[in-house]
């Protein structure tokens, strides 16, 4: 049987994951905030936000420099999906 090699996966660095926490912690308060949109978070703050996440993930990325942005849409009320 033949092995084939995939490339390494590459992980988000260890201020992405603290980003996380902080939306774990603040999310709540972000939906009040930011109702309905989808939000970008780097170095524990929104810095960008809207309702196209394409859009919200380029700004965030030319606003920051950054590669991994965290993403969430802050949901907020009762949704029939």
């Amino acid at each position: 049987m033949e092995t084939k090699d995939y490339p390494k996966l590459e992980l988000p660095p260890k201020e992405y994951w603290e980003d996380e926490e902080w939306l774990n912690e603040n999310g709540t308060e972000l939906s009040h905030q930011y109702p309905n949109t989808w939000i970008a978070i780097v170095n524990k703050r929104v810095v960008a936000s809207g309702y196209n996440l394409a859009k919200v993930i380029s700004k965030a990325k030319k606003m920051t420099g950054k590669e991994h942005i965290l993403t969430h849409f802050a949901e907020r009320g009762v949704h029939v999906y």
